[in-house]
């Protein structure tokens, strides 16, 4: 079992390319708060499993799950293990509950939610691939954090399409500045903690 593991996560670095990079010290708060978000959002997506009796958001929510199960075996293998968060059991209980929230208020609320976390998400990656490609460091690095921001940038497009072209409403869009506000807050912490 655990070389099945292991040749899992081999060809999930090498799809990646993450098995060639190198993380400057520069980018460690960086990638810590990268690695504590995927973690997060492997724990939306257990949260959003709670709510089996949806079928719609389960099928949906199987490919998004697996991405980010990859983004943390990716994020797992660039920062080195003493410089993981400290707060785990928060960014669990958060991701946990926003995706069992979402899921619960419906298809659609669960649509808004992912395409708020993805735009969010493709927003922070952006940040730092133009850090790294401005300071000319670690293109390795920048080439990792370009394949995984179009991995959620491809949530994202997906999920506006499946919302559909109907403004948000007030209760979404306080909700949207919400996620927003906290991912921000999110990140801001897990780069020091």
């Amino acid at each position: 079992m655990k070389n099945i593991t292991i040749l899992k996560n081999y060809k999930v670095h090498k799809a990646h390319k993450a098995h060639k990079a190198y993380l400057p010290m520069s980018m460690t708060g960086w990638i810590r708060s990268n690695h504590a978000g995927e973690y997060g959002a492997v724990w939306i997506y257990l949260g959003v499993k709670s709510v089996f009796w949806n079928k719609k958001i389960q099928n949906k929510s199987k490919e998004y799950h697996q991405t980010e199960k990859n983004h943390l075996i990716v994020m797992s293998h660039i920062l080195p293990k003493k410089n993981y968060s400290q707060l785990f059991a928060l960014w669990r209980i958060l991701g946990f509950g926003l995706g069992f929230f979402s899921a619960l208020l419906g298809y659609r609320f669960f649509c808004v939610t992912i395409q708020s976390v993805e735009t969010f998400i493709e927003k922070h990656y952006k940040e730092e691939i133009d850090l790294l490609y401005k300071n000319s460091i670690s293109f390795e690095l920048l080439r990792v954090l370009e394949k995984c921001c179009e991995e959620e940038v491809e949530h994202q497009n997906k999920e506006k399409l499946f919302k559909g072209i109907e403004n948000n409403n007030i209760f979404e869009k306080f909700w949207l500045n919400l996620i927003g506000s906290g991912s921000s807050f999110a990140v801001n912490i897990s780069k020091q903690y």
